[in-house]
This record gives C-alpha cells, structure tokens and sequence, in this order.
C-alpha cells in the first residue's frame, strides 16, 4: 500500500515540474516574442521614429575640439564622431541587419528542408552525393568563409544574403535528414507507396509536413546565428557599407572613440544583444513546448 501511495506522490510530483517547466517555457516565449516584436516594429517603423535623417552630417554636431556632441534637446543621445544624431542611426540600424537574419534564414531553411528531404527519402547517390557536399561546407570555419566569398563577389545586402544561406542551409538539411530517415520506416509512408503516391508527392505532401517543427526552431535560432555573423562582417567592413547605418559597423566606426563617449558603442552592442537573446529565447523556447506537448 505504501509503495503504491509513494508512486502516485512521485507521479504527481512530477507533473507539478513539467506544468511549472511549460509554463515558464511559456513565460520566456511570450516575454521573448514582445521583445521580438518591438525590436522589429522599431527598425521598420525607423523613418517614422527617427527624429533625424540618419545619414545628415550637422554643423553643430561636433564640439569645437571635434568630438562627438553629448545628450541635449536636439539629439536625444547625442551625436557620433561624424557629427550625425546617434538616436537616428541607432534606430535605423537594425534594419539591414534584420532584413539579411529574415531572408538568409528563411532561404537556407527552404532549401535545406527540400535537400535533406531528398537525400534521407531517396538514399543511394542522392545521399550520398547530398551528405558530401555538407560535410566539406561545414568543414570551414563560417567567418573566414563567408569573409572569403564576399570579398570576391563585392559586399551588398543581396549578396549577404545569397552567400550567408549558402552557408547555413547545411544544418537545416543535416537535421531533415535524420528525421526524414526515421520517418521513412513509418507505416503511413508504406501506405501511401502501397498506393501508388510519387516520391515527388510522398516527400511533400507526407514527410515534410512532419519535420517543420524542426526546421521552424532551426530557422529561428539561425537567424541568431546569421544576425550576429552580419554584425562581425559589417564590423570586419565586408558587410553592410557606410554610410548606411549598421549597428556592427557603427560599432566599428566609434571603437576610437571609446574613452571620449563609450555609449556610441554600448548601445549599439546592447541593441545587438537584446536581439540575439531575443531571438534564441523564442527558438529555445518554442522547442520546449515542442517537446513536452
């Protein structure tokens, strides 16, 4: 009697831990996804909030020794060492950084979910052909690649984007593959072979349908990975070019500066922060809530 009283207290127990783990999982999604949002709603809504054009040299921007103006009425968190509102360029910042995290992620996970489809369903070649060529992308280091490849086809935000999905599809299509190889043993797979379904349709229609929850956190938590790549290359200077505003590059532009205004480069690093954990936190969490459904 005893042990079945200690089983149902240990049962109970442990239902209490995984609805009180949900609910924080659920928590910090929320919390993650608002931050998310805002982020987001500031770099597109920059023209509307920028108090200043971005990119306006001012007269009165700099102090008569040179130096960056500090906080007033006229720039709310003073001026960077060209003599351009920071506020302005602070907000227009995110955008390029944002645009390349969205559209490198989102085609990196479009074609790594139709290769590692094909390589786990098809097998033989395929595979075999699929999985070679992931193996020597990988094989790089991902900086020094993509510093190489961009310094050959010239720096712009289209070829960012081209280049930084090329990078990043590997993982995407590495991980389809290991489910797509499970799930090709699954009774539904026979069935829909027994009935005549095309390997074409099979792989659309049945087994890629079942690995979007995967590739859906693999999408998030790259484009944490690709935002903060697009900030080492605009840092590097290989990435975004002045004078658009950039937060990686306006770290680099006011590293000199340091000692004079060391906010000209802790708010851009803030805001480089506050996004990259924003992102991670809702592919992190969303796959919490993933699993323990």
């Amino acid at each position: 009697m005893s042990a079945v009283l200690h089983e149902e207290a240990t049962t109970q127990k442990s239902r209490r831990h995984f609805s009180q783990r949900r609910r924080r999982a659920y928590t910090t999604l929320v919390i993650a996804g608002v931050l998310l949002f805002c982020i987001v709603a500031i770099a597109v809504l920059a023209p509307v909030l920028a108090p200043h054009n971005p990119d306006r040299l001012f007269p009165n921007g700099l102090t008569a020794a040179g130096t960056p103006v500090g906080p007033n009425a006229e720039f709310p968190l003073g001026t960077d060492q060209f003599g351009r509102d920071e506020l302005s360029r602070l907000l227009w910042g995110g955008r390029p950084a944002l645009l390349i995290s969205f559209a490198a992620s989102g085609f990196s996970s479009l074609v790594g979910i139709m290769l590692g489809t094909a390589a786990g369903y098809l097998g033989g070649w395929v595979d075999t052909l699929i999985s070679r060529f992931v193996n020597i992308l990988m094989s790089f280091p991902l900086t020094l690649f993509a510093v190489a490849i961009v310094l050959i086809v010239s720096p712009s935000l289209a070829n960012l984007i081209v280049i930084i999905a090329a990078i990043y599809w590997t993982y995407t299509a590495r991980l389809v593959r290991a489910e797509i190889l499970t799930l090709r043993e699954q009774e539904f797979v026979s069935a829909a072979q027994a009935l005549g379904c095309s390997p074409w349709r099979l792989m659309v229609r049945h087994l890629m349908p079942n690995v979007l929850d995967t590739v859906i956190v693999r999408a998030v938590l790259t484009m944490a990975q690709v935002f903060l790549l697009e900030a080492g290359l605009s840092y590097l200077g290989v990435g975004v070019q002045p004078p658009t505003p950039d937060w990686g590059l306006m770290i680099a532009q006011s590293q000199n500066y340091y000692g004079v205004d060391p906010s000209l480069v802790i708010y851009p690093g803030l805001a480089i922060v506050m996004t990259v954990l924003a992102v991670t936190q809702v592919g992190e969490s969303y796959r919490a809530l993933k699993r323990r459904a």
